[in-house]
C-alpha cells in the first residue's frame, strides 16, 4: 500500500512537472508575424484594446508602443493565473488561443505608434494642498477659509489630525454620521479629494477662541476617562483622535452630549462618558476650550515629483536592464493606472517589488497625483 502511493506521488510530481515545462514556453522565442498578429487582435483583443492599442474605456490600459518583452512577460503572468488585471480579477488573455497566437498579437501591438495623448498639453505639479484648498471652498462658509472657524457650535479643523478628518468626513459620505448639510457638500467627492482636503486643514496654523471662560479648571476632576486618548490638555498623540484643545465650548458640549446618549456610535466614548450629568459636560467641554490649541505634527505626504523620479529608475525608457521588465507609463490611461497601483498598494495584484513599492503609498492623493503626472506625459 505504502509502495503504491509512494508511486502515485512520484507520478503526479512528473506529470506536473511536464505540464509546467510544456505550457510556459517562452514567447520571445517563437517566431513574429505582423498581420497574423492583427488578425487576431481584431478577433479577440480589440473589443477592449481597440486596434490602435488605444484603450476603449479609461480603466482599460494602452498597449500601442508598449515594450514587447514587458508585455509577453504579462500575458504569461495572466496566463497561468499569476497576475490578475486592474480590477482585481483575474484575466483569462490566453482561453482559446495558441502561444504562437499571442506572441503574434503583442508584437502586433508593440509595433504600433503611441497613442496620440490630448492630456499633454496640461502639466502642472500636483499639490496636496493646493488642491485640499480649492475642494474645500464649500466648507469655509462653516469651519472659515483655513479651517479656523468663528461660528458657534461647528467643529475648527485646521491643525486637526489629517487622519481624524478623513474618517469623520468619510462617517458623513457613508451616512455613519448624520447631517444633510454635510452630506449635501461631501457628495462626489473622491476618496483622494477627502485626503486632500484632510491634508490642507491639517497644516494650517490653529487659532485660539476669541473669549476666555471664567472657572475653566473646574472640569478637570471629570477628565480621567479622557487623558488616554485626547491627552491631559486636549492634545493626544493618536492620529485617529481629534485634539479637543481650543475648540470651540458649544460645539464639545454637543458632541459630548452625543457620545453619551448613545446618539453616535462609540463604544469607548459611550463607557468613559456614561454617568455625566449635563453640568460636568458643560465644564468638561468648558476646560477644552480655554486649553491652547496644539498643531499636529503631521507631515504630509512625499511630493510627487520626488516620487517621480523613483519610479523613473524602473519605469523610465533608459533602462536597459533585461531583468527589469517594467512598463512605460507615460501617456497611460489615468484610472487604469489608479486601479493598478491602488490594487498593487492593497495586495491585490502580484509583484513583491511593486508591494514593497506601493506599500509606502499609503494615501490616494499620492496614487492620483502619480496617476495624473504621467497619463499627462506624452507616449513614447
Amino acid at each position: 500500500m505504502n509502495k503504491n502511493i509512494f508511486a502515485l506521488a512520484i507520478l503526479l510530481i512528473f506529470l506536473a512537472g511536464c505540464s509546467d515545462k510544456h505550457g510556459s514556453p517562452d514567447l520571445s522565442k517563437l517566431s513574429l508575424d505582423l498581420e497574423a498578429g492583427k488578425a487576431v487582435v481584431q478577433d479577440s483583443c480589440a473589443i477592449c484594446h481597440g486596434m490602435d492599442g488605444k484603450g476603449v474605456a479609461g480603466n482599460i490600459p494602452n498597449l500601442a508602443a508598449q515594450i514587447e518583452t514587458y508585455l509577453l512577460k504579462a500575458v504569461q503572468g495572466y496566463d497561468h493565473g499569476k497576475r490578475v488585471d486592474s480590477s482585481g480579477k483575474v484575466m483569462n488573455v490566453a482561453e482559446g488561443l495558441s502561444h504562437q497566437q499571442l506572441r503574434n498579437a503583442v508584437g502586433y501591438y508593440a509595433s504600433l505608434p503611441p497613442v496620440v495623448n490630448q492630456a499633454s498639453k496640461v502639466k502642472t505639479e500636483y499639490s496636496y494642498y493646493e488642491r485640499g484648498k480649492a475642494l474645500s471652498k464649500p466648507c469655509a462658509a462653516c469651519h472659515g477659509a483655513d479651517g479656523n472657524t468663528t461660528v458657534a457650535g461647528v467643529p475648527r479643523l485646521a491643525g486637526q489630525h489629517p487622519q481624524y478628518i478623513i474618517k469623520a468626513v468619510k462617517a458623513y459620505h457613508d451616512g455613519t454620521r448624520t447631517m444633510p448639510s454635510m452630506h449635501a457638500k461631501l457628495d462626489g467627492l473622491a476618496p483622494a479629494d477627502i485626503e486632500n482636503i484632510a491634508i490642507y486643514y491639517a497644516l494650517n496654523a490653529p487659532r485660539s477662541p476669541a473669549s476666555k471662560a471664567a472657572n475653566s479648571h473646574e472640569g478637570a476632576q471629570f477628565i480621567s476617562s479622557c487623558v488616554r486618548c485626547h491627552g491631559p490638555s486636549g492634545s493626544g498623540d493618536d492620529l485617529s483622535v481629534p485634539n479637543l484643545a481650543g475648540q470651540n465650548v458649544k460645539y464639545l458640549n454637543t458632541v459630548i452630549k452625543s457620545y453619551r446618549d448613545n446618539v453616535r456610535d462609540h463604544k469607548v466614548m459611550h463607557q468613559a462618558l456614561a454617568g455625566l450629568k449635563d453640568s460636568e459636560i458643560n465644564m468638561v467641554a468648558t476646560y477644552f476650550a480655554t486649553e491652547p490649541p496644539v498643531q499636529t505634527s503631521f507631515a504630509p505626504p512625499e511630493t510627487i515629483n520626488s516620487l517621480v523620479q523613483k519610479c523613473d529608475l524602473c519605469h523610465s525608457l533608459g533602462s536597459t536592464n533585461p531583468d527589469m521588465l517594467t512598463p512605460k507609463l507615460s501617456g497611460q490611461n489615468r484610472a487604469y493606472l489608479i486601479n493598478a497601483m491602488t490594487t498593487y498598494r492593497d495586495g491585490d495584484r502580484g509583484n513583491s517589488a511593486m508591494h514593497s513599492i506601493s506599500s509606502t503609498m499609503l494615501f490616494d492623493a499620492t496614487i492620483e497625483g502619480l496617476a495624473e503626472h504621467y497619463s499627462s506625459q506624452e507616449a513614447k
